[in-house]
C-alpha cells in the first residue's frame, strides 16, 4: 500500500522560526530566545498556501474553526498554545489525563470538517510529544478521517472511516464496522522533537474502500490522543501532546516537505 510513513524532524527548544513575505518572497527569520516557544523550520506561512482545505492550519488564527466533540468520552477541549510551535508561535495542544468520568475510554482531539468538492489526496502535518505517562496498554496517537453522504461506498453504513494510529500501539485497538485502520507508525512516541507524518487518503480510501468517496456530504479529520480499556488504580494515562502545521489538499501544494 502506497502512501508515506512517520518521518522525524527534529525541534529547538530555544529557536523561533518567523516567515516573512514581500514582494512574493519569504524570508526566513531565526533568531535565539530563552523563553519563547519550542520550534524547529516548519511550514510557510497560512497565507502562502491556497490548496490547503483546512482554515487556520497553524493555529495561528485562534481556535476557530476548530473544535473538540462533546461526546460522553471526550475529555478537556484542546487550547492554542504558545508553548511549542512547529511554525509560527501557535499550536493545538492537548493535554490527556484520566478521569474515573469519562470511564475506560478517554478521547483528547482537535477536529475540523471540510466540503470540497472532490476528495482530497494528502494530509501531512506533524505531531510533538513532551510528556508521556502510560497507564494502559490502549494509549496512542492517531488521525481520523470520517467521510458522510458518499454516494458510491458500500451501502448500509453511516459514515466511512479509515484510521492512522501515529504512535503508542502496535494493533488494532478494537473492531469497527465502519473503520479501516492503517497504521504510520507502531512504536511509542518519541518526546521532545517534532515529529513529520503523511498519507495518501485519496489511495487508502480506493484500496480499503474500494473506492475514492464521491458525492459525500461532509469530511470530519480528527487528531487526537486517546487511551482504551483504562482499569483505575493499574496506572493513569497521561500526555500532553501538540499538533502544527496540518494540511490537506493536493501533493503538490503540501508545504510540509522535511
Amino acid at each position: 500500500m502506497a502512501g508515506g510513513g512517520a518521518k522525524e524532524r527534529p525541534g529547538g527548544r530555544w529557536w523561533r522560526r518567523g516567515l516573512l513575505a514581500a514582494a512574493g518572497l519569504v524570508a526566513v527569520v531565526a533568531a535565539c530566545g530563552g523563553g519563547g516557544p519550542k520550534t524547529s523550520p516548519g511550514a510557510v506561512s497560512d497565507a502562502a498556501v491556497p490548496q490547503n482545505l483546512f482554515v487556520n492550519p497553524g493555529f495561528e488564527g485562534g481556535e476557530a474553526p476548530w473544535s473538540s466533540l462533546a461526546t460522553q468520552v471526550w475529555g478537556t477541549p484542546f487550547q492554542v498554545s504558545r508553548e511549542a510551535a512547529h511554525s509560527g508561535q501557535q499550536s493545538a495542544f492537548l493535554q490527556m489525563r484520566a478521569s474515573s468520568e469519562l470511564g475506560g475510554t478517554g478521547i483528547f482531539g482537535v477536529v475540523q470538517e471540510i466540503a470540497p468538492k472532490e476528495f482530497p489526496e494528502l494530509l501531512s502535518g506533524y505531531y510533538r510529544v513532551e510528556n508521556w505517562q502510560r497507564g494502559t496498554q490502549k494509549q496512542y496517537l492517531q488521525f481520523v478521517v470520517i467521510v458522510w453522504g458518499a454516494t458510491n461506498l458500500p451501502a448500509g453504513i453511516a459514515n466511512y472511516q479509515i484510521r492512522y494510529p501515529l504512535a503508542g500501539i502496535a494493533v488494532e485497538p478494537f473492531a469497527i464496522r465502519n473503520a479501516m485502520f492503517v497504521f504510520i507508525g507502531r512504536e511509542q512516541p518519541a518526546k521532545g522533537r517534532w515529529v513529520y507524518f503523511e498519507r495518501d487518503i485519496r489511495q487508502d480510501f480506493q484500496e480499503l474502500w474500494g473506492a475514492v468517496p464521491e458525492g459525500f456530504s461532509k469530511i470530519r479529520i480528527l487528531f487526537e490522543v486517546r487511551y482504551e480499556d483504562w482499569v483505575p488504580g493499574s496506572g493513569t494515562p497521561a500526555a500532553d501532546v501538540f499538533y502544527d502545521d496540518l494540511y490537506v489538499g493536493p501533493r503538490e501544494g503540501n508545504p510540509n516537505r522535511p
